[in-house]
């Protein structure tokens, strides 16, 4: 085995999807390959006099962060942004505070980030620092495009105001690693060292506990309704929009003609969401149990919609490989490009490439009217993923990546002097 590589995540490994998707899933797996994963939070120095006053040491100008624990260390990981300002990351109202953002979300309701207030020293104190960069690479890991995020997308308004942050990293970073052809592609001017690690899945997680698969399979023996599901964030109704029609015409048509269809929304149960559905289930709290809950759903036709868009074109396939997992057959965008988040799928054979409401129409007809068809289609698009998109398979690609990084620590210092 070659040498050990230590890798500190700054801010923790954490427990949202996106962490789960590019880390977690991981953890266990470089363990076993040398790679050793660690959470990082450094320590917030001040002066004595600013006791108890953390912030305030922060907006005068007299604070630091200790990066000690960077010198046994290979590698360091950033990933996507954070809100290093206390303003409403959905309003965009600056708050002063910490204590300020967290009364106004309180009262308003507002879905804020909260503050990172340690970000923005450690980016001044490491990326500039001959001493730490020699030794321990700084890599940067994307999995959407951040300067063409849509308004609607969420916290807007917060994004705005970090964007230089995001591409400081970019620049900097000695390795910068990305989930799509795409978006390495868009990112190729900013850093020479973009490297691509797909997103994978566990397929183990993608089954319904026992006892809801009894009993779903109790309640769907005989039935001929045929159960079409989409999932995500109240925010995508916008990308929702784009298949509503023919969904909800082929739903029509279906009941009239005796084969009735039931459009199922995972991800929320929002009074908006509600009206576009037949059934609205909210989201779970990790990825594991969302896992479960799209199992659950016993889906036969997958919708994978997106709207035309730049931010569109780097999304991943990730709604592919989940819902081919749970063995319904896709239905998916066909976007204005040729790398888009569902090139890779085969038209008619391992899903359904679409564009426009005549072609999103056609295509559940066809899947609605034919189990036969499919099953042939979600059968092969499930083989593919569980050939290609295995974690043990990424995760030698991780490792790759984090070895590379920390053979070249420092090639990212000169594009900062630059």
């Amino acid at each position: 085995m070659s040498d050990p590589v230590r890798v500190l995540v700054y801010g923790g490994i954490g427990s949202e999807a996106c962490d789960t998707y590019r880390l977690g899933l991981y953890v266990e797996r470089l363990a076993g390959a040398g790679v050793r994963i660690e959470p990082w939070t450094p320590p917030l120095l001040h002066p004595p006099a600013y006791s108890g006053r953390w912030w305030d040491a922060i907006r005068d100008g007299v604070a630091a962060v200790s990066l000690d624990a960077l010198a046994e260390a290979d590698v360091v990981l950033f990933s996507r942004w954070s809100n290093t300002r206390p303003a409403c990351t959905e309003c965009g109202l600056e708050c002063g505070s910490p204590d300020g953002l967290e009364r106004h979300t309180r009262e308003t309701g507002h879905a804020s980030l909260g503050v990172d207030p340690l970000l923005r020293l450690v980016a001044t104190g490491l990326l500039a620092n001959p001493a730490f960069r020699s030794k321990c690479a700084v890599v940067y890991d994307l999995d959407d495009d951040l300067f063409h995020q849509p308004s609607w997308a969420g916290h807007a308004a917060g994004l705005a105001r970090e964007l230089d942050l995001v591409e400081l990293f970019i620049r900097t970073a000695d390795l910068v690693t990305v989930a799509t052809p795409a978006l390495a592609h868009r990112l190729a001017p900013l850093n020479g060292h973009v490297q691509i690690v797909r997103n994978a899945v566990e397929p183990a997680w993608y089954r319904a506990p026992a006892s809801e698969a009894s009993t779903a399979d109790h309640e769907l023996a005989g039935s001929t309704e045929t159960r079409v599901v989409f999932y995500g964030a109240d925010v995508r109704r916008r990308d929702y929009e784009v298949c509503r029609a023919a969904v909800d015409r082929a739903a029509g048509e279906g009941a009239s003609g005796g084969r009735p269809m039931r459009r199922i929304w995972l991800g929320s149960d929002s009074a908006s969401v509600r009206r576009l559905v037949d059934e609205a289930l909210p989201y779970q709290g990790s990825v594991p149990k969302f896992a479960a809950a799209l199992a659950a759903t016993r889906a036969d036709i997958g919708l994978a919609p997106l709207e035309e868009s730049e931010f569109a074109h780097t999304k991943s396939e990730l709604h592919w490989l989940e819902l081919s997992l749970v063995g319904a057959a896709t239905v998916a965008s066909r976007l204005d490009e040729e790398q888009g988040p569902y090139s890779m799928i085969r038209h008619r054979v391992d899903g359904m490439l679409v564009r426009g409401k005549a072609e999103w129409y056609r295509a559940l007809m066809d899947l609605a009217g034919s189990v036969a068809l499919r099953d042939d289609i979600a059968g092969r698009a499930s083989e593919r993923v569980l050939a290609e998109y295995q974690v043990r398979d990424r995760a030698t690609e991780w490792a790759a990546a984090y070895r590379w990084a920390a053979s070249h620590s420092g090639i990212g210092l000169a594009r900062f002097r630059g």
